[in-house]
């Protein structure tokens, strides 16, 4: 299992950035948000983009946001791995699929502790990541869901009936606890923030993730 390192939330952006460079972390997961969609807003600027792509780590772009492509266009810059948009922010989920793809990116859909599963069967297929909320996106520092377990393994499920090949990344209140609660779940990714980033020691704690 892999672990992806978010910043939301941290006061300093160039010292955690170095700090997730330095460590052990699979990718930096860069959530965007927009306001609009969810509540919360993240600022980015030219300066932080261009260290986003300068990065030595790979890179997932969560948007959390309203016009898509607008955003996807945007975040392409850094050249991220993959870009992850919520499931509920468009009906035009082909179109935006196949955007994300002609960007040269892995296609991500995330989904909320309230989408229901069945509506995704007909992406499955066509995408390479399922990013499972743990908590209502948009804020970082939040309690995992106890029901995440659950929805992870009906996840799995669907991924078997359609006979899919997406990996299953779980966001939102990940720590040495809820790993606990995902211990027995074949996840292929988490993705962790202010429990990694407030550390003083980021790999004690990626390895306390890798270790459930």
């Amino acid at each position: 299992m892999k672990v992806s390192v978010s910043f939301l939330g941290t006061s300093n952006f160039y010292k955690t950035i170095e700090s997730i460079n330095k460590s052990t972390a699979d990718y930096i997961h860069v959530d965007v948000a927009d306001g609009l969609l969810v509540n919360n807003r993240t600022p980015f600027d030219k300066t932080m983009l261009d260290a986003l792509k300068k990065s030595k780590k790979k890179k997932e772009v969560h948007l959390m946001t309203l016009h898509l492509k607008k955003f996807i266009e945007v975040f392409s810059y850094i050249k991220p791995e993959y870009i992850i948009y919520e499931f509920e922010a468009t009906t035009k989920h082909k179109e935006i699929i196949k955007y994300i793809k002609e960007q040269n990116c892995k296609v991500g859909i995330a989904i909320s502790p309230l989408t229901k599963l069945e509506a995704l069967e007909p992406y499955l297929k066509k995408i390479d990541q399922v990013l499972v909320m743990s908590i209502i996106p948009g804020y970082g520092g939040q309690k995992f869901l106890k029901d995440t377990p659950e929805r992870i393994k009906k996840i799995i499920e669907l991924r078997e009936k359609c006979k899919a090949n997406f990996m299953v990344n779980v966001d939102g209140g990940i720590n040495k606890e809820s790993m606990e609660c995902l211990k027995d779940i074949p996840l292929d990714r988490v993705a962790s923030g202010s429990y990694i980033w407030k550390s003083v020691n980021f790999d004690e704690r990626i390895k306390i993730l890798k270790s459930r």
